[in-house]
């Protein structure tokens, strides 16, 4: 074994290497763009995170967003806004780094836990003078090395790397590996003065997990399954203590947990969930979890969005799910426990995605397996520890081939990154390759369309629209963005008619009943574009764009006071609406008050309104 202060400095000098190798893998991201898919609705027309204010800040973590809470991933987006703006480079920028420091920690945190895996009866705990890290082996540091390269490297880690939106799983790694690492060495200074700061630091780590993504409510039990299975605390009378000292975390995944139920209220199965027959629909789970390992293995045809196959396929990954379970079953009852904490580990951080539950989110996708995959990635890492240390003493050839082995692993999940990546680098790009890859699912196509909406081909975007609505006829979002290009080509009749058919479809989107109010509004007809406006808000009450169009109909129906009204109930719900404060600022102008009509109007000015910087201007006024 190293000496404790040299092997500080040899893990240090890993992780940097480690870091360094995601970084050079990885950075083709930085020239990539922006892309329509979801980075408009966190990044770039997200008006909530475009100025890092007290109250932007108060406002993130006050109440949900997109039908999930995620406060902390909202101010990352706000702090890249500040320091960046509309330059999508350093947003990507930020992703590459939290992916880098997410594969030192699978490093760091590998060791720590091959190392209490390979310890011996015989061997001493660590004192309160050490810690797991600084006692780890050569054969630890080996495995945990092979792994954080086939974690960091690997293709299925590109979505998560590549697409600014997923940085609340790159967040969820960054503070569950600590948190995990905080309750091992917890646990081998129990009875010490060090015991409580571990624990703390634990569940400090465990808050900013949930903060980031709400599926680190199932954390509790992963750190029950390190107790039972690696820890072998399982004397019975361990459990009242071990369940009191769960409490904390478990109250706050109950606590956040409610609050993630709540947050995503209209959510319903996705469309391809939807489809699947009885027996597929039974199958669902257990074909979800081969899903993610197999694609580990074999990660042939990987792509945005995944369509679902055949009862018979799901049966075959059925069955080898209870195979590998009874397997893991029987390993741990022969005393090799790792196989069982593995598979337990990876099932209970997938389980929150395999119900196919939430609108517009598929039932797979590769970013879902960004925090599972990692115990089933350390089980290969114990592996080679393993047949590093068997075969060690026996000569080189060996050896040698056990190292070749890694490095040629290593090596083609790196191309196969090298060459996934591009398929991220623009909007169109994406659902192009998207659409060779799954022809018979909607969704590319709809997002295509958007892309070339957003590129100004209008009559492309229709086309693209008409296939994902060929397929999926009650598409609710093709349709909705089929009437938006409508608009575009002033066929307001046709977009009114795609308005009214993604209703239809949907009677819980907010934004077409929104639209065709708009249009009603151009018509002439207040009342009823009132009466749209009123069933998004009772659909939505805290969406300020309803509340906005609203005042406008009121203000052309000559209603001032209810026009200001629904003016400042949409800055309450979006506090940084410089179209909102700028309407305000007329209606005041009407009403008489001028104090208060400046003020409005400089606010808008000041978050960016052209209308309002013009209008003060030709008042004699700067903002």
């Amino acid at each position: 074994r190293m000496n404790q202060r040299t092997n500080t400095w040899h893990l240090l000098l890993i992780s940097i290497v480690l870091f360094a190798s995601a970084f050079f893998v990885f950075s083709p991201a930085l020239e990539f763009k922006f892309l329509n898919y979801d980075d408009d609705v966190y990044v770039y027309e997200n008006a909530n995170i475009q100025t890092l204010k007290a109250e932007n800040i108060a406002w993130m973590f006050a109440r949900p967003y997109y039908r999930s809470y995620t406060p902390l991933t909202l101010l990352s987006h706000a702090v890249d806004f500040k320091l960046w703006g509309m330059n999508p480079r350093g947003h990507h920028l930020t992703n590459v780094l939290l992916h880098g420091l997410n594969t030192g920690l699978v490093f760091l945190f590998g060791v720590m836990v091959l190392r209490v895996a390979r310890r011996k009866a015989s061997e001493p705990s660590p004192t309160a003078s050490t810690s797991l890290l600084r006692e780890a082996d050569t054969a630890s540091i080996l495995g945990a090395f092979v792994a954080a390269l086939l974690f960091s490297l690997h293709p299925m880690r590109v979505e998560s790397v590549a697409w600014i939106s997923d940085r609340k799983d790159l967040l969820l790694v960054l503070f569950t590996l600590p948190c995990f690492m905080a309750y091992l060495n917890y646990d081998a200074h129990r009875g010490t003065k060090r015991a409580m700061r571990w624990y703390l630091l634990a569940l400090l780590f465990f808050v900013l997990a949930l903060l980031s993504k709400s599926i680190a409510i199932v954390l509790p039990v992963v750190l029950f399954l390190l107790d039972m299975l690696l820890l072998k605390r399982k004397a019975s009378s361990k459990w009242v203590p071990l369940a009191t000292e769960k409490a904390p975390f478990f109250l706050l995944s109950l606590a956040f947990g409610i609050f993630a139920i709540i947050s995503a209220k209209e959510s319903q199965l996705s469309d391809i969930v939807a489809k699947l027959s009885g027996v597929q629909r039974a199958l669902h789970p257990l074909y979800t979890l081969m899903f993610y390992p197999v694609k580990t293995i074999w990660p042939e045809g990987l792509t945005p969005v995944y369509d679902s196959v055949g009862a018979p396929l799901m049966a075959v990954a059925a069955i080898l799910c209870i195979g590998i379970t009874v397997f893991a079953i029987i390993m741990a009852k022969r005393g090799q426990k790792f196989w069982l904490l593995a598979w337990l580990s990876y099932g209970i951080t997938i389980m929150p995605t395999i119900t196919g539950l939430s609108a517009g989110i598929q039932p797979w996708a590769d970013r879902y397996s960004y925090l599972p995959t990692i115990s089933l990635i350390l089980l290969l890492g114990a592996g080679v520890s393993v047949l590093w240390d068997r075969y060690k003493g026996q000569g080189g050839a060996v050896c040698s081939l056990i190292v070749g082995t890694c490095v040629a692993c290593v090596l083609a999940c790196g191309k196969l990154s090298a060459d996934q990546l591009p398929m991220w680098r623009d909007a169109e790009t994406l659902w192009r390759y998207s659409i060779g890859v799954t022809p018979s699912v909607p969704m590319p196509y709809a997002n295509l369309g958007v892309a070339l909406e957003d590129n100004g081909d209008h009559d492309g975007a229709l086309v693209m629209y008409g296939k994902a609505v060929a397929l999926e006829p009650r598409y609710a979002d093709a349709l909705y963005n089929m009437g938006i290009t409508y608009e575009a080509k002033e066929m307001d009749d046709s977009a009114a008619s795609c308005y009214g058919r993604a209703i239809g479809a949907d009677r819980t989107y907010t934004d077409a009943y929104v639209n065709l109010g708009n249009i009603q509004v151009q018509r002439g007809a207040f009342d009823d574009a009132i009466r749209l406006f009123d069933q998004a808000i009772k659909l939505e009450s805290s969406d300020p764009d309803a509340y906005y169009n609203m005042g406008i109909a009121f203000y052309y129906k000559g209603d001032r006071a209810k026009a200001l009204e629904c003016f400042q109930t949409a800055i309450k719900y979006s506090p940084n609406y410089a179209s909102a404060y700028n309407n305000m600022g007329i209606v005041f102008l009407d009403l008489g008050d001028k104090e208060a009509a400046m003020s409005s109007l400089v606010r808008a000015a000041r978050l960016g309104s052209l209308d309002a910087q013009k209008l003060l201007s030709s008042q004699g006024y700067s903002w």
